[in-house]
């Protein structure tokens, strides 16, 4: 049974290694797609606004051309004033004349609304531009630095698993079944030392006969409280 328990603390040590390594390479990916994010969400607010903005000078270009045209009519219009006696045809002009001052009021105001946040929105995109281009560095030189690195973590984490799948081999399978879960539910200690009549996984006393069992080494026990395989160091 001794050699049983050492195989499952060879297997505990190679488990947690492979965890380590696991959360090493998953930290490290993670760096770079949060990298990639920024880049892609900085992108999408880039191409946002400068939509905006050659819509608004679409915009603003055509109001421009309306207001100029809007003018040359009033004028035609004043100078047809001049040369009509009519009383009837006068007042239907004067309105016409008014009309078009209405119309070119509501396109000036259209006009200034255009204008307003323009600055504040070429300053955004001047920014967004500049931060794109420093992501894309920062992106392209973290991939490069990093490359290696989770090369490297990826062959340990192969030797760990072929290691792994070595010593689990010779361990009965309901135990090893059980070791997997105790190692997942118990923060990868799935083996603990029985010390003083006391389970160092959990703290908790343990029963007199049990503990005087542990020591004998004649079969797998494990802890009543936390479930744990229990070893002794005599």
């Amino acid at each position: 049974m001794r050699e049983e328990i050492n195989r499952l603390m060879e297997l505990q040590t190679i488990d947690r290694q492979l965890k380590e390594l696991e959360e090493s390479l998953s930290s490290i990916a993670g760096q770079v797609v949060l990298l990639r994010e920024q880049l892609e969400g900085n992108q999408q607010e880039l191409d946002r606004l400068t939509e905006q903005d050659a819509e608004i000078i679409a915009s603003r270009k055509k109001a421009e051309r309306e207001l100029a045209e809007g003018e040359v009519r009033i004028r035609n219009k004043r100078m047809r004033l001049t040369l009509i006696r009519n009383e009837k045809e006068l007042q239907a002009l004067s309105h016409e004349i008014e009309t078009l001052k209405d119309t070119n009021q509501r396109i000036e105001a259209e006009l200034l609304a255009t204008l307003e946040g323009a600055d504040e929105r070429t300053a955004k995109i001047k920014e967004l531009t500049q931060a794109i281009a420093k992501g894309r560095a920062e992106l392209a030189k973290a991939e490069k630095e990093i490359a290696a690195e989770v090369e490297q973590l990826k062959a340990s984490i192969e030797k760990h698993n072929r290691s792994r799948e070595q010593v689990a081999a010779a361990v009965e399978p309901n135990l090893l079944s059980r070791y997997k879960m105790i190692f997942n539910r118990r923060a990868g200690v799935a083996v603990a030392l029985a010390k003083g009549g006391t389970c160092q996984g959990c703290r908790m006393r343990l029963p007199p006969q049990l503990y005087n069992e542990i020591q004998k080494h004649l079969q797998i026990h494990f802890c009543p409280n936390c479930q744990r395989v229990l070893y002794y160091e005599g």
